[in-house]
């Protein structure tokens, strides 16, 4: 456990820099979009590769590692912005895109796998549409996520396994909130807006009942990174956490790398 003291100097410093860079693109120790080139240039593997997405999205996401298997650039770990979610708060079913923090989403309890409802300390919205895996399910329903979004395989919630998408395959479970599992039959690539939506259980229920994680990659790393923020959420509200906004964005295409590197030796 981090020392509170720790903790609270990381939320003072992220509140207090001032992003410089916001208008000239992201660069980091790893990473560079140069949207003059039209480039993504990965400093991993110095790898190089056109990435034809400078005019719609922003140098911020634009660029976070090279998917070696196909050159593409991977950046947004996050759900389809038109996914259903349900609303404690209004007690209806609404968009992912329309979720703000301080709502209430239905999930199951990490603790004994009751239904309860989550609140949620963090929202992103990317724009322009990205790369997606569509996920059909023997019930004809649909579950949209980038490619390295955690969905929950298993035959129930207490024993599911979180696995990206892109490792899902066909005949896999999904774990669903009414105790079943829903059988995929097929999977394809699409594109889709997409948002992230971070609760304080860690996931979330979908309308078609199939329960997901709210990370990528890895949950344990992946919550870890955002870890500060939700304290800070908790402590100072969700200013703190907007206000942190473009530093999260320089700490995801930090770590991103190491992720992929770490979960692709598991």
């Amino acid at each position: 456990m981090m020392r509170p003291t720790f903790v609270l100097a990381v939320i003072v410093t992220l509140l207090r820099l001032d992003p410089t860079n916001a208008n000239r693109g992201f660069s980091s120790r790893f990473c560079q979009c140069d949207c003059s080139t039209d480039e993504c240039i990965n400093y991993n593997d110095s790898q190089r590769t056109s990435a034809n997405v400078c005019s719609s999205f922003s140098c911020q996401t634009a660029c976070a590692r090279v998917d070696s298997a196909n050159g593409r650039c991977v950046t947004r770990d996050c759900i389809a912005a038109d996914s259903v979610l349900f609303s404690c708060k209004s007690q209806s079913y609404v968009t992912a895109d329309s979720i703000v923090p301080g709502d209430h989403i239905r999930t199951l309890s990490s603790k004994d796998g009751s239904s309860v409802c989550s609140e949620v300390f963090y929202t992103f919205a990317h724009k322009g549409a990205s790369h997606a895996f569509e996920v059909e399910l023997e019930d004809s329903s649909k579950v949209t996520v980038s490619d390295s979004h955690l969905l929950y395989v298993g035959s129930s919630f207490e024993s599911r396994k979180a696995q990206m998408a892109k490792n899902i395959q066909i005949g896999d479970m999904l774990v669903s909130s009414d105790g079943s599992a829903k059988k995929v039959i097929s999977i394809k690539d699409t594109a889709s807006e997409l948002v992230n939506v971070l609760t304080m259980e860690g996931s979330i229920e979908l309308g078609n009942g199939v329960v997901i994680s709210t990370h990528s990659f890895h949950e344990t790393l992946y919550s870890a990174v955002f870890y500060p923020i939700k304290l800070a959420y908790e402590w100072i509200g969700a200013p703190a956490v907007k206000k942190a906004e473009p530093y999260l964005l320089e700490v995801e295409a930090l770590f991103k790398p190491y992720f992929a590197m770490i979960v692709d030796s598991m």
